[in-house]
């Protein structure tokens, strides 16, 4: 298992393919190992580094509060450890928060971002409904058997639900091999909460293309359009019958429109 240390953590990461580089970040409580989808469609393409943010999976889990700002720091110096001045980002979520963040705080790292299923801050988002944080929040430390009951329900589409179990099976097994303690995901979730870039998008420069579901029910799609207004020049795909998990749900559609994207 290949770590190394990055902004006083070791850091857990896996190198697929060959080519440019493309940095996939994943979200609350998610492995870079559980983008398989991405890593099948792009790697045969590029270089696709994914890894485990601070507080889950390999990577070290340290046991006081953090920012997205700090996991931002973590990426940077992630890319500088292996060597790669800059690459293509695409991070989904709470990723899409920490890419926000490092291509502010480290534009020449970020040579286009690719930002899907986020938001800019809870000050400025569009909230999901009650019922659905509340799940959010009780998240961790739950089993296989709990996640399909109650975390399926929230990041799938009605048409996922009802015709591919497989994937479903697939995502929650990856969820459940986290090795996130309950402390663990709280810390990341505190990170979200005081998650805030909304008045400086307008500060990007790095080309951008934003992606959503449009039946995300975690994340609302409202959240991306409001990305995509404000960061200058952005493009925005939307995703029929995809929710917060559209980037499963429709791999190849976005896998290959974050090919053309990296590649143009």
């Amino acid at each position: 298992m290949p770590k190394i240390e990055a902004n006083g953590l070791n850091i857990y990461y896996e190198i697929h393919g060959n080519g440019e580089p493309v940095l996939l970040i994943r979200g609350l409580g998610g492995r870079g190992r559980s983008f398989t989808h991405q890593v099948a469609g792009l790697s045969p393409y590029f270089t696709v580094i994914t890894f485990d943010n601070r507080g889950v999976g390999e990577t070290d889990q340290p046991q006081a509060p953090y920012t997205i700002a700090d996991m931002a720091d973590d990426t940077a110096a992630l890319l500088a450890a292996l060597g790669i001045d800059s690459a293509y980002v695409f991070g989904i979520s709470m990723g899409g928060m920490i890419a926000q963040e490092l291509v502010l705080r480290h534009p020449k790292s970020v040579r286009r971002l690719a930002l899907g299923c986020t938001h800019a801050g809870r000050g400025k988002s569009v909230a999901p409904a009650s019922w659905v944080m509340e799940i959010m929040q009780g998240l961790g430390g739950k089993s296989p058997e709990q996640l399909k009951q109650i975390y399926a329900r929230i990041v799938f589409s009605e048409k996922t639900m009802a015709t591919n179990p497989a994937l479903i099976d697939e995502i929650i097994s990856h969820r459940a091999q986290n090795n996130q303690s309950e402390a663990s995901y709280r810390l990341q979730l505190e990170a979200i909460y005081k998650h805030d870039t909304y008045d400086r998008l307008h500060q990007i420069q790095t080309p951008t293309l934003v992606l959503t579901g449009k039946e995300d029910l975690l994340v609302p799609p409202e959240n991306s359009r409001l990305l995509a207004d404000a960061i200058p020049g952005a493009r925005l795909i939307e995703f029929d019958d995809a929710g917060h998990i559209f980037f499963a749900e429709k791999a190849d559609e976005v896998n290959r429109a974050l090919s053309e994207f990296f590649s143009s």
